[in-house]
């Protein structure tokens, strides 16, 4: 959630722009920092009101490639490229720019947000013991692949909770003794 509301996002413009005294005049009088106020007069200015509210899905890799393309076409800084496109904060800009220039488009793939409930056409089959499992990663399809992915995080996630479990009973005997 924002540490600012929309309306005093929106006051702090609106008395940038009548006052007129820059970024820093008008910082100092609302107390908050200059170069938030220059984001968010830069951001309204393309924007409107619309600049302050939060974009509801994750960016996919085509439009992060899109706003790097465009950010080395019109020499823009993460700053400039945040108010252009309606990033909140240029750090994103500057990951995916970091990310993309370490490992290519590939680096930009979000993984952090765990596995994702794949609706399937066919009907999903039970999963198979890993001994009984032959086929090797280059002979698989890239949904057969997605599966053993989801299948080891959820059999990892199992085996780590399992763990703490058997320490925490460990730890509890060890201290009732």
């Amino acid at each position: 959630m924002s540490k600012h509301s929309i309306d005093f996002k929106t006051r702090v413009v609106q008395y940038h722009i009548e006052k007129g005294g820059g970024a820093r005049s008008t910082a100092v009088h609302l107390g908050i920092d200059h170069a938030t106020v220059r984001k968010w007069y830069e951001a309204y200015q393309l924007h409107g009101v619309l600049a302050f509210s939060k974009r509801s899905q994750p960016y996919t890799v085509e439009e992060k490639l899109k706003i790097l393309q465009r950010m080395e076409e019109e020499s823009w800084s993460s700053r400039q490229a945040s108010a252009f496109f309606n990033i909140p904060t240029r750090s994103t800009v500057q990951t995916w720019l970091k990310r993309y220039n370490e490992g290519g488009a590939d680096a930009l793939i979000d993984r952090r947000r765990g596995p994702t409930m794949l609706k399937s056409k066919k009907p999903s089959r039970p999963r198979q013991p890993v001994s009984d499992r032959e086929k090797s990663v280059a002979g698989m399809t890239p949904e057969e692949m997605r599966q053993e992915l989801e299948y080891l995080r959820a059999e990892n996630a199992y085996l780590k909770k399992l763990e703490a479990l058997v320490q925490k009973k460990q730890s509890a005997s060890k201290k009732s003794h």
